[in-house]
């Protein structure tokens, strides 16, 4: 009996052939690696390899066939382009994240969920403050939006127009500060409260309850800094 299951390996070499017509180089090197049948299937013809190719199709088909095994402590971060140690890839390593202290049960605990093989460095791209009028809107949420991994430009912010046919376009979670007054928002960490058991949602990442730990300006005469503590709430 044919296989009831649709997938790429049952669809006639021809049309495979067909599809990756449409690829990049390194779009069509990436399918070549995923299974034996595709390898034999597909040819890194002499003709794609005259295409002048951009510096993230270069990129990814070094990455694509360098060993599997040295330096399995590091990973290149797909928008810095630079590589760093695998801990630099958790959010609890950013300056913008409170680190959860670690135990037997949370060595790995993440504070907020960043895109695979995106480093730390970027987690101030997830968050952007928009004013709103004194008596508004004033609180922090969260929402999930599309991001381009060439520019790391979150599209629903700001549209880019990037031509790159080798990065793609990835859903991220994001965070919105609604800012109503002058006073606060001087500086922010995120951090977990992982006493408060609450509904899991897969696209926060961590476990507990969100906060913002807020740097506010003291109006008073003693002119030192306050600090408050801020949910953060999803909204679909």
């Amino acid at each position: 009996m044919p296989p009831t299951t649709k997938s790429l390996l049952n669809v006639p070499p021809e049309l495979v052939l067909e599809v990756t017509d449409h690829l990049p180089l390194d779009g069509v090197l990436a399918l070549k690696l995923t299974h034996s049948r595709l390898d034999e299937i597909l040819a890194l013809d002499a003709r794609r390899w005259n295409t002048t190719l951009s510096d993230c199709a270069r990129l990814a088909i070094r990455t694509y066939l360098s060993p599997s095994t040295p330096k399995a402590s590091h990973s290149r971060c797909i928008l810095c382009k630079s590589v760093y140690p695998i801990s630099l890839f958790k959010s609890s390593s950013s300056p913008a994240c409170m680190p959860i202290m670690p135990t037997n049960d949370n060595q790995h605990a993440d504070i907020v969920e960043l895109p695979s093989r995106v480093c730390s460095w970027h987690v101030g791209r997830l968050a952007r403050v928009v004013r709103t009028e004194p008596g508004g809107r004033n609180e922090w949420v969260s929402h999930t939006e599309e991001i381009c991994m060439h520019c790391g430009d979150i599209q629903a912010w700001a549209k880019c127009y990037c031509k790159c046919e080798s990065c793609s376009f990835r859903v991220v979670t994001t965070y919105t500060r609604y800012l109503n007054n002058d006073r606060e928002y001087r500086g922010f960490r995120f951090w977990r409260d992982t006493s408060i058991i609450e509904t899991p949602n897969p696209t926060q990442g961590g476990d507990g309850q969100l906060w913002v730990r807020e740097t506010c300006s003291d109006s008073g005469a003693s002119n030192q800094n306050l600090v408050i503590n801020l949910p953060v709430n999803f909204e679909s």
